[in-house]
Order: structure tokens, then C-alpha cells, then sequence
């Protein structure tokens, strides 16, 4: 059942700048990348850096408030023996091959998503940092194959980004709808648990 507490001020805060850090990633990264006429490529480069700046910063908030804020959650995306023993059947739900497990606040796979994102994070500014100084860091260039392969990495790392948040949503909307209006706004519409499915069904 879903509740206040498991989407705190600051974590909500925290959410809320990621999801337009993210916006204008992807639409500065796709600039950069494809660029058309017209395109102030100086403004769409600055607007990249200064979001990713600002993500960084996020990221390493929310990992303190996680740690040692008055509502730390670090606990919350330790692997257990349960997140072990439901990891096959939450993949088989997801396949529509069998019921929905009985999980801890996070399920395995989002414990799995959650703790990826900050790796993907940390790679993508490591290789977005090589290709803004490419004379400083040719050495770094040349290990992962030269300018364009790491254009080619940090293009495709884009990509596993909007795949992860797509789903991400997708799976709010359809198995947490209750914890979309709890992330956002803090509260509920007294739907506590429904699906997105079972509260549509429940108004009609």
C-alpha cells in the first residue's frame, strides 16, 4: 500500500530535477548529434554541459540524503534473499508469464535499474567530458577506439537511458499508479495499490 513516506520532500525534489535534467539532455544530446540549420550548436552544447553539471550535483545529494538524511533509504536498494528468490518470477510478471511476486518496497529489477543509472550516469560524463576536450583527453580517446567510437558509446549510452526511463514510466502508469501522485504531489487519490487498470475500472 502505498504512503507519504515512502516519497519524502527532498526525494521527491530530487526526482522532479532529474526529470528535467534528462528532458534536456536528450534534446540537447539529439541537437549535438543531428544538428540542423538554424541551431545555435553553442547554445544547445552549453545547455548540455550545464544540465549534466547539474545532474552530477543531484545525483551526489540524493546519495548523501540516501546515507545520512532524516529520511535515508540506503537500505531500501540492498539486495536481499527475497529480491534472490523473486528475481525469475518479477520476470516472468513482466512477461505476463505468471503473478505478481510479493516484493519490498523496490522489486529486484528496479533495485537492479537504480543502482545501474549512477554507473550509466558516471560513463556518460566521463565520455561526454572526452568528447568536449578531445586534445586533453586523446589518450582516453585513443583507449576506446579514437573520437568517433566514443561519439558512437555516448550516442548509444543515450539511447539505454531513454530505453531505462521509457519503461520506467510505462510501469509507473500500469503497476504503481498510486506512486505517480505520490512522487509528485506527495499525496494519493485514495486508490492505494490499484494499477492504472484497476483504478479506470473502478470509475467506470
Amino acid at each position: 500500500m502505498a504512503k507519504a513516506s515512502d516519497h519524502p520532500f527532498s526525494h521527491r525534489v530530487s526526482h522532479w530535477i532529474n526529470l528535467v535534467n534528462f528532458s534536456v539532455l536528450i534534446v540537447t544530446g539529439f541537437l549535438i548529434h543531428a544538428p540542423f540549420q538554424g541551431i545555435q550548436m553553442n547554445m544547445a552544447r552549453s545547455l548540455h554541459f550545464f544540465f549534466m553539471y547539474v545532474l552530477m550535483i543531484n545525483g551526489l545529494v540524493r546519495l548523501y540524503l540516501g546515507f545520512f538524511g532524516k529520511n535515508k533509504d540506503y537500505t531500501e536498494f540492498f539486495f536481499s534473499q527475497l529480491d534472490v528468490k523473486t528475481l525469475i518470477p518479477q520476470i516472468k510478471f513482466y512477461l505476463f508469464l505468471g503473478p505478481h511476486p510479493k516484493t519490498n518496497k523496490y522489486n529486484p529489477l528496479q533495485k537492479l535499474a537504480y543502482l545501474a543509472l549512477p554507473l550509466f550516469t558516471i560513463f556518460q560524463a566521463f565520455t561526454g567530458l572526452i568528447l568536449y576536450f578531445p586534445v586533453r583527453f586523446q589518450g582516453l580517446a585513443d583507449s576506446l577506439g579514437g573520437l568517433a567510437a566514443v561519439r558512437g558509446i555516448h550516442y548509444v549510452t543515450m539511447w539505454v537511458f531513454i530505453l531505462i526511463i521509457c519503461v520506467h514510466i510505462y510501469l509507473a502508469f500500469t503497476e504503481a499508479y498510486d506512486q505517480v501522485g505520490l512522487m509528485f504531489f506527495g499525496k494519493t487519490d485514495n486508490n492505494e495499490g490499484k494499477t492504472i487498470g484497476e483504478v479506470a475500472n473502478k470509475s467506470i
